[in-house]
């Protein structure tokens, strides 16, 4: 299968990854070992590493070697979206209403799996955020805003939901959006943040949900 996407090299080395997944493996043999069993250079091997790292699914650990990645599709979304980004801003908001669909579309079975636990840290991202914005000096809370909404998407049993997700808040903070100041904004979004998590604590998932639209509407009337 992986042949009729990847030249030659890329897809023996793909191929040697994958059964290593399946045999329930995440190490690599040494390099120059794993360049005999390929029957492919050192140099081009390094090739070859050095372009799965950057798409997130090899690691180089000191004195362990190479290992596999769990699948991750976040470090290849990324680089694109990124660099869409950088050469015209308005790729950040097609991105951001890709995620608010995805959001949306998943955010009910997300919340039904979330646990006791969960919700409890959600309420405490609540906490924290207000306590910044009526704090002296005031702060912007934009890793409890990042981490509330990934948090209710974190068991769901779904890679690429979450790797949208991610890369999402990669393009967040690259475009800047996470230094905007305006008090009431940030008041605003965190009245939703209050209620949506209320809604999931009550199992009110619906409600949540019309919440959560509603809030997603305030990023495009900044």
């Amino acid at each position: 299968m992986l042949e009729q996407f990847f030249n030659e090299n890329q897809s023996k080395l793909l191929n040697f990854i994958t059964q290593r997944v399946k045999e329930g493996r995440d190490d690599l043999p040494p390099i120059q070992e794993l360049s005999e069993k390929l029957e492919m250079s050192v140099p081009t091997l390094r090739e070859q590493i050095e372009a799965l790292k950057i798409l997130g699914l090899l690691d180089a650990r000191p004195r362990h070697g190479l290992h596999i990645r769990s699948i991750d599709g976040s470090a290849g979304m990324r680089s694109t979206a990124l660099i869409a980004t950088a050469c015209d801003r308005k790729y950040f908001y097609q991105y951001s209403d890709l995620r608010d669909r995805v959001e949306q579309a998943w955010f009910v079975s997300a919340a039904e799996k979330l646990e006791q636990g969960d919700v409890v840290q959600l309420e405490q991202y609540v906490i924290n955020a207000q306590a910044k914005l009526q704090g002296n000096p005031i702060q912007i809370p934009h890793r409890e805003h990042k981490e509330l909404h990934l948090s209710i998407y974190k068991r769901l049993d779904n890679v690429f939901v979450m790797s949208i997700l991610n890369t999402y808040w990669s393009l967040y903070e690259a475009v800047g959006m996470d230094l905007y100041t305006d008090l009431n904004y940030q008041n605003k979004v965190w009245d939703y943040h209050k209620e949506i998590v209320e809604s999931i604590k009550e199992n009110d998932f619906q409600k949540g949900l019309a919440l959560l639209n509603e809030h997603m509407q305030l990023l495009y009337e900044r």
